[in-house]
């Protein structure tokens, strides 16, 4: 039987059919509903049920007062404060205002004598001021305004307490803490001497406040209550287990023995020790998977119970999340066929697509572009940074607007004529921003980019800081405007998140006025900054602490198959199979923060729950829930970055079921680590993802032949395919890339390109004219093609100034360099060569692969022929040919630079020997005449301008001559692509890991 049944049976036979005058006070409202159905399963006839109520809706009946709803909780708090302190700043006050309550909360629940403890608050402040540890030599430490209203605040703690409490009795109000201590305060008079209080069961609870003690106590002492305890004999006899430290106590103070009917008013059974348990610890590596095998579990045990025939019972279940924001999740986790399920916790508003709407909108309002000018003045711009853009057009509110309004961009003309096909208007803007590289946009031009629609108009519109009620008014133009979407998506619960987020606008903008109100009949009182008290910055921290406290509650009946529930719904129920998710340490229990105003020494003193307290009530939970269960699952995360506290160590609690409760158990308690594998049954023919191993298949060889022989092979690609095969298969032939995005700062990579772009220009429009370069051409030409390259990037200030005052100076120094080399001829810039080379296959006729590279400047001088590639980055070439010549081209991926100049040299050579020249454009009919002119191939490093040009040390014996330089070099080559389409050499990942480091798919190797 589970606890209820028996609380139930034992009520039923000591007072009969009639319960009218019996009370009965649970932990929680889903404790009463689950102990009134086990009352009525036992008669058959209708009876009067007894008075059964949730502890907290006992408290505040019993009181007499209404619980204050925390808006105007906040605001009267508020009030208070502005009479003992006019300097007191909203925003300031937010930030501390809750903790604030909590603490008043817990004063009033453990009944502490509110003057002891603010006396000795506010003298343990004053030593803290008073600075006794500092050295007696050393001038003491200034005090500031901050520090000074700092200490003020504890100073004024006291009074703002009873001002609060007197505030509040006079309107019949109270918050919760405050209604148990004026019902302990009362408790004579409003219950012990009440005749409509005949007989009152406390049922199932564990560690009691000291207001529900005193309250307890007496009607016990009176013989006008009972408790009736749930406990097991593993944590009650070990003292050492915390789960038992409450029980304990109150055992040891006679509160497990009923003077009046001299008997044991605990039920402590052995059922930790006693009965068979299967327990299975499962570590997953993220929070969502704990979900889908939750969800899994679930369903076999569901198939499990379907094979016992429709007459047997099916176990009850309850999945029980430490973590309460995996709900949704575990909702989504769940087989289609799952409908007799009930959710016992509320669905946080923080969970809604509205909510990170609002979010968004807040975060982008804070966005104010500041940078110092070269002559020094520092310029604030109100303008919306990309990032936050983006995020609100790939909103799917905004996508779902998008799509019923029909918005879109029409077909772009291209200079070819081309016409391009019309796309959803938000998804351009988006594109529009990236391929711009928009960092910044005002108001003005993200509107022009919407097309003024009234969307875009109400979502990018600047909030003035001390004007929140503009905020209130974008969101409910907001609301209007989404109210297609929710009329067509259908969705319940977000439409209830809608309705709760519009009455907290309404409640706030209530507030709001009654402020502006009270200021406008008493502007002598206030100061003058109090007219603007809530600005949009306080309003957002206040929204904020308003929607964590907000959830939409489910209702359903207790009497479904599977319960979802947070720890704390779980108290006095039972359950024979249980799924526990984030088992995790600083999740369960939850990690040592004390977030309070009052110190921990002084809590303990005055005997004020702690982190200690927390712990052992929480242990108590975990334990009582394992209590009757006979199946367990505890799911644990094992990532570090899984919560910021875990860093993905499973809870202690599982350690003390391995170490302490299974070799107690003589057997019956067994526990398993089984290994959770993800993906279908079975291997795949093309890829082994343990592995990551990808087999070429006859379609894969078909994909690459089709690249050899059109695309053809590039230094580039044959540097992919030896430094790793795995990016070469990911980048060439699945066609994998990462999604275009903004970088603020210019990276590596734009930085080079953007110096070639400039190099191109310098050799185009000057070099091959024969045309004098000086400064100013050079200036002009690198802000000319940072524009072009580069525009929406911010040069005024921060890592992109730096980066642009090097490329000046770098540009400067190499073209100062190249004008002092008499005699230096550019003959093509930016030139594609090209040649065609016949390749055996195994199996099949021989292939005629491209062979191609891209140069960056083919020039004469000294009598040689120099093929030339640029490099801003670092250059490693050996001066020597090495050794090992053919191995490294073949195999060794650091060898990069060395295989490109191999190539660059192979492709001159092999273009003179088909053309007697070099051909200066694709059409070949402009060729550079060489007349046997000796070729070379190197770099020009810009970070080593005085270096020179470095040629390439690639020599394959002492005849170095064209002829064999070609036929040497072909016949590698012939190697290379031979063993790139070998069917029996699987595309694999690098094992030099540092090759992985800024390669973009490392997060699909989990390099």
């Amino acid at each position: 039987m589970t606890f209820l049944q028996q609380t139930a049976q034992r009520i039923f036979d000591a007072h009969g059919p009639s319960l009218n005058d019996v009370w009965v006070i649970l932990p929680t409202r889903r404790a009463v509903s689950v102990f009134l159905d086990e009352l009525a399963a036992l008669s058959d006839r209708p009876f009067l049920a007894p008075h059964a109520l949730a502890v907290d809706d006992f408290i505040t009946q019993a009181a007499g007062v209404q619980l204050i709803d925390s808006v105007s909780l906040l605001f009267e708090l508020y009030d208070i404060f502005k009479e003992i302190d006019p300097l007191v700043e909203f925003e300031q006050f937010i930030g501390w205002a809750s903790i604030l309550l909590a603490d008043f909360d817990r004063i009033d629940q453990y009944l502490v004598n509110p003057h002891e403890l603010f006396s000795y608050l506010t003298a343990a402040k004053a030593l803290e001021r008073w600075q006794v540890e500092l050295p007696p030599n050393a001038n003491p430490i200034t005090e500031t305004p901050g520090t000074a209203r700092y200490f003020k605040l504890f100073e004024n703690l006291q009074t703002a307490y009873h001002a609060l409490h007197k505030r509040l009795n006079e309107q019949h109000l109270a918050y919760r803490g405050m209604a148990y201590r004026l019902l302990a305060q009362n408790v004579e008079s409003l219950i012990r001497d009440n005749l409509a209080y005949e007989r009152v069961y406390f049922v199932g609870f564990n560690a009691l406040s000291r207001a529900e003690e005193h309250i307890i106590k007496l009607l016990v002492d009176a013989q006008k209550a009972e408790l009736i305890w749930d406990a097991d004999q593993y944590y009650m006899n070990d003292r050492r287990q915390e789960a038992g430290e409450f029980l304990r106590r109150y055992k040891e103070n006679g509160w497990f023995f009923s003077k009046q009917n001299h008997e044991d008013l605990a039920q402590q059974s052995s059922n930790l020790l006693g009965s068979e348990k299967n327990i299975r610890v499962v570590g997953v590596p993220n929070a969502s998977m704990q979900t889908k095998v939750a969800g899994k579990i679930y369903s076999e045990w569901q198939a499990s119970a379907g094979q016992g025939g429709a007459t047997t019972p099916r176990p009850k279940t309850a999945i029980v999340l430490a973590d309460e924001t995996l709900l949704v999740p575990v909702l989504y986790a769940l087989d289609e066929n799952v409908t007799d399920l009930n959710v016992t916790m509320g669905l946080s508003l923080r969970s809604s697509l509205m909510f990170t709407l609002v979010d968004t909108l807040f975060e982008m309002q804070r966005t104010v572009h500041e940078f110092r000018t070269r002559d020094g003045r520092d310029l604030k711009i109100p303008k919306f940074h990309h990032r936050h853009i983006v995020k609100l057009l790939n909103h799917p509110f905004l996508k779902q607007y998008e799509r019923i309004h029909g918005l879109m961009w029409p077909g772009e003309v291209l200079p070819t004529g081309e016409v391009l096909p019309p796309e959803p208007l938000f998804q351009w803007i988006a594109k529009e921003i990236v391929k711009n590289q928009r960092v910044y946009l005002t108001e003005k031009e993200i509107r022009e980019l919407g097309q003024d629609d009234p969307l875009v108009q109400v979502l990018f519109t600047r909030w003035p800081n001390e004007e929140p009620m503009k905020a209130i008014r974008t969101f409910y133009a907001l609301i209007d405007l989404l109210r297609d979407v929710y009329r067509t998506s259908q969705d319940a619960i977000e439409i209830e998140y809608l309705y709760l987020f519009f009455t907290l606008l309404k409640q706030l903008e209530a507030t709001l006025d009654r402020q502006t109100e009270t200021l406008a009949r008493n502007p002598k009182s206030a100061a003058p900054e109090d007219h603007a008290a809530v600005t949009v910055r306080s309003f957002r921290q206040f929204l904020y602490e308003l929607i964590r406290q907000t959830s939409i509650p489910f209702t359903s009946e207790g009497k479904s198959q599977l319960q979802i529930m947070g720890m704390l719904e779980t108290r006095a129920l039972d359950f024979e199979r249980v799924i526990i998710l984030s088992v995790n340490e600083g999740v369960l229990p939850q990690s040592r923060k004390l977030n309070s105003l009052i110190p921990f020494d002084i809590a303990s003193e005055l005997m004020l729950p702690t982190y200690r307290e927390q712990e052992a009530v929480m242990a108590y939970h975990f334990y009582r829930l394992l209590q009757r269960a006979s199946e367990v699952v505890l799911l644990y995360t094992t990532s570090t970055d899984a919560y910021g506290s875990s860093k993905g160590e499973p809870s202690r609690f599982i350690r003390q079921l391995e170490h302490e409760l299974v070799p107690q158990s003589n057997g019956l308690v067994r526990i398993s680590h089984p290994t959770v594998r993800f993906g279908r049954e079975g291997n795949t023919k093309e890829a082994d993802l343990t592995q990551l191993r990808v087999q070429k298949t006859e379609r894969i060889r078909e994909d690459l032949i089709t690249l050899l022989t059109t695309k053809g092979i590039y230094p580039s690609y044959l540097n992919q395919f030896v430094s790793c095969s795995m990016r070469f298969y990911f980048s060439r032939i699945v066609n994998i890339s990462e999604e275009e995005d903004i970088e603020e700062k210019m990276g590596a990579a734009e930085f080079g390109s953007w110096l070639h772009k400039v190099m191109e220009r310098l050799d185009l429009e000057y070099r091959l004219k024969a045309l004098p370069i000086d400064e100013a051409i050079i200036k002009n030409l690198l802000e000319e093609e940072f524009a072009i390259s580069n525009k929406g990037r911010v040069i005024e200030s921060g890592m992109n100034l730096l980066l642009y005052d090097l490329a000046q100076k770098l540009m400067l120094d190499f073209q100062r360099q190249q004008n002092a080399l008499s005699g230096l001829t550019v003959i093509g810039t930016e030139q594609t060569l090209e040649t065609f080379l016949t390749v055996p296959v195994q199996g099949r006729a021989p292939i005629r692969v491209r062979i191609a590279g891209k140069i960056d400047r083919i020039e004469q001088y000294d009598g040689k022929i120099r093929i030339v590639d640029y490099k801003t980055g670092k250059v490693h070439l050996s001066e020597k040919t090495p050794p090992d010549l053919v191995e490294k081209l073949l195999h060794d991926g650091d060898s990069e630079k060395m295989r490109q100049l191999w190539l660059y040299r192979y492709l001159a050579l092999k273009n003179i020997s088909e053309h007697g020249g070099l051909p200066r454009d694709r059409a070949k009919k402009d060729i550079f005449q060489t007349d046997g002119l000796p070729v070379e191939a190197g770099f020009y490093s810009f970070r080593d301008i005085s270096g020179g040009f470095r040629s390439n040390p690639v020599r394959f014996g002492d005849d170095d001559s064209p002829a064999q330089y070609i036929q040497d070099s072909e016949e590698l080559l012939q190697q290379l692509i031979q063993q790139l389409l070998d069917s029996e050499v699987p595309f694999k990942k690098t094992d030099k890991l540092e090759t992985c480091q800024y390669c973009d798919y490392k997060g699909i190797c989990g390099r």
